[in-house]
């Protein structure tokens, strides 16, 4: 594994705190490699933190579990096969809306789908989305 989008948060003492377990195991498994690290930082509850969390955060980790099983997607088209997959990311019409049209409470709603989703059929744990 070559690439990890991890979530975390800065205290009130300015501190960051990321799930340093996954980190450092990544860190061991790409001993000697540069890293690119980019930071982004958006307000508690906010619409731009929620669909940052979505597409730096949830789409990656997805793809990577995807490819894991063998199924190869661009961030693009996982984007797209979740959206599929839920019921809330459809118009009143059965259109598939794209993330950024979604209603905040409908984005909640799918990222709290995506937890379980993730974990029942990927094994793959997403951060409770209330604690954005």
């Amino acid at each position: 594994m070559d690439k990890i989008s991890e979530s975390g948060i800065i205290t009130d003492n300015g501190q960051l705190r990321l799930p340093m377990d996954r980190l450092n195991a990544f860190f061991a498994a790409n001993k000697g490699k540069r890293v690119v690290v980019r930071f982004e930082a958006a307000a508690p509850g906010s619409t731009e933190l929620q669909l940052a969390y979505y597409f730096n955060y949830i789409v990656p980790t997805i793809q990577t579990a995807l490819l894991e099983t063998g199924e190869r997607k661009t961030e693009r088209q996982t984007d797209v096969w979740l959206r599929q997959q839920c019921v809330h990311c459809t118009s009143g019409w059965g259109d598939l809306m794209e993330a950024r049209q979604m209603s905040k409470t409908d984005f909640s709603l799918f990222i709290e789908w995506l937890k379980q989703f993730a974990a029942e059929n990927l094994y793959v744990y997403i951060e409770d989305p209330r604690t954005l």
